[in-house]
């Protein structure tokens, strides 16, 4: 299952370059989403990334379509309100597009404009969506049997929460606040792996 963390919206420039250079060994994909930061911020976290040895290919930009031209990646992930698919993948057709979905319908909407992978959440309680109830696993199940793509859950995932996501068919689980809100992210991700890697003996043995 991929590991993908994701940037909380509240670290400076340079607290999220340290963390990142922290953990970029040991996740899939890593997420800039930085909804307040103006495009020359998002620049310099991706050039500071890059030049310090981050993966080309594991970073996902957040809606900036203009960084992801500039600094020549390969990723990004829309929000529901953002870009359609179809333009997307029209301007850019090699591009790698993620979206984030709320709904089923939204899940098949997506797959059938030609979305690479689903972001699904949120999926448990979490303080960045405090007034909004989560949405659950039941309708994360339904969107995984409804759609061939992969779905990532996002949304309080944290290691006890982990376990609910067994026998799941999920492509991969996006951590967001535990692990960059952490003074330890590599300690934190340590713990999230060590609850998958838990759930994954305890579905091999079932």
């Amino acid at each position: 299952m991929e590991i993908h963390v994701i940037t909380d919206g509240v670290q400076t420039v340079k607290e999220i370059i340290k963390k990142i250079l922290m953990i970029h060994e040991e996740v899939d994909f890593l997420h800039i989403r930085e909804k307040k930061k103006s495009a020359s911020e998002v620049m310099e976290i991706v050039s500071a990334l890059l030049e310090n040895g981050v993966s080309r290919d594991k970073i996902i930009i957040n809606d900036r379509l203009d960084v992801v031209q500039l600094q020549q990646l390969s990723n990004i992930h829309l929000p529901g309100n953002s870009f359609s698919i179809q333009t997307v993948k029209e301007f850019m057709p090699s591009l790698k597009i993620g979206r984030s979905v709320h709904t089923l319908e939204e899940a098949i909407a997506s797959e059938k404009a030609g979305a690479d992978y689903l972001m699904f959440g949120h999926l448990f309680a979490t303080k960045s969506k405090a007034k909004l109830p989560p949405r659950g696993v039941e309708l994360l199940e339904d969107i995984c049997r409804s759609v061939s793509i992969p779905v990532i859950a996002i949304g309080g995932i944290v290691p006890e929460t982990v376990s609910k996501l067994s026998n799941i068919k999920l492509g991969g689980m996006a951590i967001m606040s535990y692990v960059m809100a952490s003074d330890n992210p590599s300690f934190a991700l340590q713990q999230i792996k060590e609850s998958l890697l838990e759930v994954e003996k305890n579905e091999q043995t079932l």
